[in-house]
């Protein structure tokens, strides 16, 4: 248990008992957002098809979480995008100019934010 000491309030002596709960559990949050860059949002998202404006922003998030960085594209059906949608947007977002990617044989792209 915890430590016992004494307190005196209005002239009596009472016991205290400190209890001992452990660590705080971490908050997790629960909200995940993504930033578009303006320029996006006015010029080029606004060209292209639905697909692929979707395939954009999952496409941000996942430069965030890859600080920046080259990363490859997993497949995305958890975000409701089969092969051939992520295929066919990937091509129309690379000659937008919004991504740089790099291919390989039997391997997912490589994907750099442009």
């Amino acid at each position: 248990m915890g430590d016992v000491h004494y307190i005196n309030r209005a002239g009596r002596r009472i016991k205290v008992e400190t209890l001992d709960t452990g660590a705080l559990p971490k908050r997790r949050r629960h909200g995940r957002f993504v930033q578009v860059p303006e320029p996006w949002l006015e010029i080029r998202l606004p060209a292209l098809t639905l697909a692929a404006r979707w395939l954009a922003v999952v496409l941000l998030w996942l430069s965030f979480r890859h600080h920046g960085h080259a990363f490859t594209c997993p497949n995305l059906k958890r975000y409701g995008i089969s092969r051939f949608q992520k295929q066919r947007a990937l091509a129309e977002l690379e000659r937008a100019g919004l991504i740089v990617m790099q291919r390989a044989p039997r391997r997912s792209p490589k994907i750099k934010i442009a």
